[in-house]
């Protein structure tokens, strides 16, 4: 099911508004965000892996959250649906303290994607998975095709049953595994790696179809992505800044504390590749003072019109 499988509506979208940080949004309703964030932040043994940071999220919401390789966008992803451990602040999702309860409020999440680690499976049929989430979610065969059939009108298509999982194209797989997980209705519903799945071209008609997904579901959707700017007008967009240490500098400026492996490690070579032609990794510990930065997170709201 390739782009052009949808209807022509998701193909006159706009780019996210540029706004001055730290706007704060004021929806005409409702009053109460359906989560909400106060000084939210996680560290490890390295120092912060993100935050601290203040948010609050509507139903209908979609959020994309931006940033680099390292800049914690899985774990920040995992904390709003109350699945990571080494959070600090305040999270609230749908009324339930997620810090102090956790598994109630996951009882409000989902996760549609997660690296390697969540995702549906590829030999699984459609019809296949819609049986393994019904069970996964305790809910009726009837009640998970009716949701799927509901969601299928929102954007316009009708998705073979039979067809396998790794036999659709990357856009209908991105959006699939989010479809998925809404069989069951959830508050919050997050997706990782958005734009590594989906090609730049049809990235547009993803976030479109998400934000469809949420208005009508009255839930909020948060995908990360490295870039995020085919994200459509009247997205969140939250940008996270890399924590990790830099090992290499110019030549004459100090990097700093710098550790060096005593021996260098074999070099590994692709199968089928020119034996010669060689990639060396060499792996060095991570030297990462906590006071050595300072987390920066940017907020961007849209505009509102005049």
């Amino acid at each position: 099911m390739a782009a052009d499988s949808f209807p022509d509506e998701f193909t006159n979208l706009s780019p996210v508004s540029p706004v001055s940080p730290g706007t704060t949004r004021k929806p005409s309703e409702p009053a109460e965000p359906l989560l909400k964030a106060r000084s939210l932040m996680a560290e490890g043994k390295h120092g912060t892996i993100f935050g601290p940071i203040d948010l609050d999220l509507y139903p209908g919401d979609l959020m994309v959250v931006r940033g680099e390789r390292g800049a914690g966008k899985s774990a920040f992803l995992m904390a709003l649906a109350a699945r990571f451990r080494a959070v600090q602040g305040e999270l609230t999702i749908n009324g339930i303290d997620a810090l102090s309860t956790p598994y109630k409020a996951m009882e409000h999440t989902a996760v549609a994607r997660l690296g390697n680690f969540v995702a549906p499976e590829d030999r699984l049929t459609v019809a296949e998975s819609i049986s393994e989430r019904a069970y996964l979610d305790a809910i009726s065969l009837d009640q998970a095709e009716m949701r799927l059939r509901h969601f299928e009108e929102i954007a316009g298509i009708r998705v073979e049953r039979s067809v396998e999982i790794e036999e659709l194209d990357p856009l209908s797989r991105a959006v699939g595994s989010v479809v998925l997980v809404a069989l069951k209705p959830a508050s919050v519903i997050v997706v990782d790696d958005v734009d590594i799945m989906v090609p730049h071209h049809d990235q547009a008609l993803m976030y479109q179809l998400l934000a469809k997904f949420a208005h009508s579901e009255g839930c909020i959707i948060i995908a990360s992505a490295i870039d995020g700017d085919t994200a459509p007008s009247g997205s969140v967009c939250l940008t996270l800044s890399s924590h990790k240490r830099l090992h290499v500098h110019p030549s004459g400026e100090s990097g700093g504390q710098v550790s060096v492996v005593a021996e260098l490690p074999m070099p590994h070579t692709t199968p089928g590749k020119d034996p010669e032609a060689i990639n060396v990794s060499y792996q060095s510990e991570k030297c990462v003072s906590p006071d050595s930065y300072k987390a920066e997170t940017t907020i961007e709201k849209p505009q509102e019109k005049a």
